[in-house]
């Protein structure tokens, strides 16, 4: 469980205890339940050798470290890799008990050339023990100085399709705005994960169903080929928050695979 006394001490953590090749110390920068949601990859559904839920939510401490000695470190060590340099983070929102992190992270091989960068957003929590990482959202298409501008407005536009349905109150065509499964991080230790739009109905119809001005603005934090981070402070009625979204391609498709809230 974290236990760090600040945000960006377990954001250094995560990748101390990576490069330490130390399944418990790494499991242990984290806050639980802990997900990390991928733009590129299809979430897996339980099929590996990981002891995720079929949500791919790591429920405990344990849980992660098994994964990370089941799979152990042979596969970034075969394309020559010895570590990985964190970037240093920026705070997109925070509050008493919650931090959104624009981090990333480049893998090294011995002779300090570059394998692979990539640009991540770090959920973090503050619990009982200390803050960990609650989250992770990577855009995992990352490229230094390649133009994602296409990238940007598409996904500036999904999440502009999902603000124009919620301020109508229009569910059906809002329930169409997210790719599913749907990870939604709220408050320190609330991972929810919606497996399809009845779920979604069920869960949030009558929320999302009030019709209520909305005023908001938004920026993207990070871009890949399939994934954008966007920040976005938002006002709905009489309810200001900020949210972090994860906004990937899929078939084609540019829609809202995972929210986080802080409020």
């Amino acid at each position: 469980m974290g236990s760090h006394p600040t945000p960006t001490a377990a954001y250094w953590a995560f990748f101390e205890n990576f490069n330490a090749k130390d399944p418990v110390g790494w499991a242990g920068v984290m806050s639980y339940p802990h997900v990390r949601v991928s733009a590129t990859q299809q979430p897996r559904r339980g099929d590996g050798p990981s002891p995720r839920t079929a949500s791919g939510v790591y429920p405990t401490a344990d849980d992660y470290a098994a994964m990370a000695t089941r799979a152990g470190w042979g596969r970034f060590e075969a394309t020559g890799w010895v570590r990985t340099q964190g970037i240093t983070p920026r705070v997109v929102a925070s509050a008493e008990d919650k931090v959104h992190l624009a981090g990333g992270w480049t893998r090294h091989r011995a002779d300090d050339s570059e394998i692979v960068t990539n640009r991540v957003l770090y959920v973090l929590s503050r619990m009982d023990e200390g803050w960990g990482i609650q989250a992770r959202f990577g855009i995992d298409g990352y490229a230094k100085g390649a133009d994602r501008g296409d990238q940007s407005e598409a996904a500036l536009a999904a999440l502009g399709r999902l603000m124009t349905t919620l301020e109508a109150g229009d569910v059906e065509p809002w329930l169409n705005c997210f790719h599913y499964p749907l990870t939604l991080v709220g408050a320190p230790g609330a991972v929810d994960t919606v497996d399809g739009a009845d779920a979604m109905r069920d869960a949030y119809g009558d929320w999302a169903g009030e019709a209520l001005p909305i005023d908001y603005a938004a920026e993207v934090i990070a871009a890949g080929q399939n994934g954008v981070t966007l920040s976005q402070q938002i006002t709905r009625g009489a309810d200001s928050f900020h949210q972090s979204f994860l906004v990937a391609a899929r078939d084609g498709e540019w829609k809202i695979l995972a929210v986080s809230a802080i409020t």
